[in-house]
Formats: structure tokens, C-alpha cells, sequence
């Protein structure tokens, strides 16, 4: 279940502000709401008790009414993939790991339906598991602070802040033990349009 809410954050990048939010000059306003979004991403992991982060970099995909996949190309090859349906896991050897399956179970169909909703850009779903304080600044960027309300997600992390402006940038995940995952976002784009073959990923 931890790792489902890991991919849960990891998607906030698409996501604006809890509808609650003022709509005319807040984070809600600055950010675009692609029906496609491409780009690639930096990952680093610090470990309490490692000098070294743990790195990783890929690229994703986003579909806002199919899903996402979200493709780590090093150090080493893998992909994950978020429909309506599942949550999938394609590891380095080739094989694929079911995360959720939302069909297993109401508490399943749950998580992802709450996944989809994020990435479909449904804000009602994170205004009622998080606290939310955001900064506007005069440049147009802005940032956002996210406090768990939900118990399981305290459990998992500290806080989230987000940064960016047309889009989100950057992704910063503190977890209980000190743990930092920090994620930015480069070369985000919404054309080209998804090919047949890209759309079919997340059938």
C-alpha cells in the first residue's frame, strides 16, 4: 500500500490545487490542464545514514482521461503504468507486478480510483487527504506545501512540497524517518499527440 501512495505523489506533478482553492489568482489559475503531457524526470533518494543519494532518471507519458506511464530508463530499465483499471509494474527482467488491481477489493478500487482522479485532475480527492498551504509568486511561479490528514498517509510522509508555474516542476517527498525524495521535471510538452501504440499502454 506504501508504494501505491509513493506513485500517488510521484503523480501530483499534473495535478492543480484542491477545488477550495481561490480561482483567480492561485496555484489552481497558473497551471495548464493538458489533455497530453510528455517530459523527463530526475530522481534523487537521500537515505539517513548514506553520504549518496539514490538517483534514477526516465521519461512519462500522460493521458488525463486514460492514465500515465512513467518510464525509469536508468540506472536500470523498468516502467510503471496507471489505468482506470490497475496499477502495473513492468520490472527489469520483463516481468510485470500488479500494485493495485482495483477489482481485488473495495479498498483497492479505492486507491486507484483516487490515483485517477488526481491524474484526471478531480482536486475534490486531495483536498480530503491533505492540508494545503500555498506561495504565489510575482514571476508567476508558486509553490505548495501539503500536510497528510489521513492517518496511512502520515504513516508514509512527513510533508510534500510542490514548485512550478505553467506546469509543476519539482516534487520534494519527506518521510517520517528523514528520507528526502526530491523529483524535477524537464522538457514538459503537449504535442505530439499519443500514437496508437502509446495510447495502448494504458488500455
Amino acid at each position: 500500500m506504501r508504494r501505491a501512495f509513493f506513485w500517488l505523489i510521484v503523480m501530483l506533478f499534473a495535478m492543480a490545487v484542491p477545488a477550495h482553492a481561490a480561482d483567480g489568482d492561485g496555484v489552481r489559475a497558473r497551471l495548464a490542464k493538458p489533455a497530453v503531457l510528455r517530459g523527463q524526470f530526475e530522481q534523487q533518494k537521500q537515505l539517513q545514514g548514506f553520504r549518496n543519494p539514490l538517483k534514477s532518471s526516465g521519461d512519462f507519458l500522460l493521458l488525463r482521461d486514460r492514465g500515465i506511464a512513467w518510464n525509469t530508463r536508468k540506472p536500470f530499465a523498468s516502467s510503471t503504468r496507471l489505468t482506470r483499471k490497475r496499477l502495473l509494474a513492468t520490472m527489469p527482467d520483463g516481468s510485470t507486478q500488479v500494485l493495485i488491481d482495483a477489482g481485488a477489493s473495495p479498498g483497492m478500487a479505492a486507491v486507484n480510483a483516487l490515483l485517477m482522479a488526481l491524474v484526471a485532475g478531480d482536486l475534490d480527492a486531495l483536498a480530503t487527504s491533505f492540508s494545503l498551504k500555498e506561495t504565489l509568486r510575482a514571476d508567476g511561479g508558486w509553490s505548495l506545501a501539503l500536510q497528510p490528514r489521513d492517518a496511512a498517509l502520515k504513516q508514509a510522509f512527513n510533508r510534500i512540497v510542490l514548485d512550478g508555474d505553467r506546469y509543476v516542476r519539482g516534487v520534494e517527498i519527506v518521510e517520517p524517518a528523514g528520507d528526502r525524495t526530491r523529483i524535477r521535471f524537464s522538457g514538459l510538452r503537449e504535442a505530439p499527440p499519443a500514437t496508437k501504440q502509446e495510447a495502448a499502454q494504458l488500455d
